[in-house]
C-alpha cells in the first residue's frame, strides 16, 4: 500500500464501496431442481426486451440448458414475429404464440408443452408498453400466479438514467423481482442506473447487454461496472498490481 499516493488510495475505497453498494458480486439464476424453469422477462416497450429473450436462451444454451422461447406479447403482432425470426437466427425453438391467444394461456400452454419435450428453461418475453399500466400488471401477475417462474426479471434501458429506477420501483412492487438485466449498457451512461436500481429495490443485476448482436450478453461483474463508472481502469490496474 505504501507505493499507493494519497489520490490513488481514495479511489480504491470509492470504487470498493461502489463493488458493494452493487452486489460484490454476480448472482446467477436460479435454475435449481427439476425443469422446466419458466423465466420471466419484464420491462416497457423499447427496453430490448424481445431482443434480450433471444440473447439470454443463446446464452442458457451454451451453458448446456434446452430453452423454449415464449412470445407472449400479443399486442404487438411484430413482437411474435420479430421472436420467431430470431429463434431461427440461433436455431432456438420458439412456441408457436397467436396474436388471438390470450397470454396468461400462452405462457401456461409453453410451460406444459416444455415438460413434454424435455425443455428445461423457458422464456418469457411479455407485453411490454410505453408506461405502466393497470392492464400490463394485471397481465403479468396472471402469468406469474399460472407459471410460477423461477425469474422474474426486469429488462432495463440503462440509458434511460432515472427512469429506469422508477419503473424498476413500480414493477417491483407489483410483481417481487428476482433480479435485472441492463441493455444498452455500452453508451455512455457509465453504469449510473445500475447503482440506483440495485439500490432501490435491493435485487441483483444479473446481466448487461453490450452490443446488438445475439451473443452480445455477459453476466454482470459489479467491480467491471465500478471501474466503468469512475472511468479509470489504468489507475485501477496500477492499485491491483500495488
Amino acid at each position: 500500500m505504501e507505493s499507493l499516493t494519497p489520490g490513488q488510495q481514495f479511489i480504491k475505497i470509492v470504487r470498493d464501496e461502489l463493488v458493494t453498494l452493487m452486489g460484490d458480486q454476480n448472482m446467477g439464476l436460479n435454475l435449481t431442481g427439476r425443469g422446466p424453469h419458466p423465466i420471466m422477462l419484464v420491462g416497457l416497450q423499447g427496453s430490448g426486451k424481445t431482443t434480450t429473450s433471444a440473447k439470454l436462451a443463446l446464452f442458457l444454451r451454451r451453458k448446456g440448458r434446452q430453452p423454449l422461447l415464449v412470445p407472449a406479447d400479443v399486442r404487438r403482432p411484430a413482437a411474435i414475429e420479430q421472436l420467431k425470426k430470431l429463434g431461427g437466427q440461433i436455431g432456438i425453438e420458439v412456441y408457436g404464440s397467436l396474436p388471438s391467444q390470450d397470454p396468461v394461456m400462452i405462457c401456461r400452454d409453453a410451460v406444459n408443452k416444455a415438460r413434454e419435450h424435455g425443455k428445461d428453461v423457458v422464456i418469457l418475453d411479455t407485453a411490454g408498453r410505453l408506461h405502466i399500466d393497470e392492464a400490463l400488471v394485471e397481465e403479468l401477475v396472471r402469468i406469474k400466479e399460472n407459471t410460477n417462474p423461477k425469474e422474474i426479471l426486469l429488462v432495463a434501458d440503462a440509458m434511460t438514467g432515472q427512469d429506469a429506477v422508477n419503473v424498476a420501483k413500480e414493477f417491483h412492487q407489483r410483481l417481487d423481482l428476482t433480479g435485472v438485466i441492463l441493455t444498452k449498457t455500452e453508451g455512455d451512461a457509465r453504469g449510473g442506473a445500475a447503482l440506483s436500481i440495485k439500490a432501490v429495490i435491493d435485487r441483483p443485476i444479473k446481466f448487461v447487454g453490450v452490443g446488438e448482436k445475439l451473443d452480445a450478453l455477459e453476466v454482470f461483474h459489479p467491480e467491471r461496472m465500478a471501474s466503468q463508472i469512475l472511468g479509470m481502469g489504468d489507475v485501477l490496474t496500477l492499485i491491483e498490481k500495488a
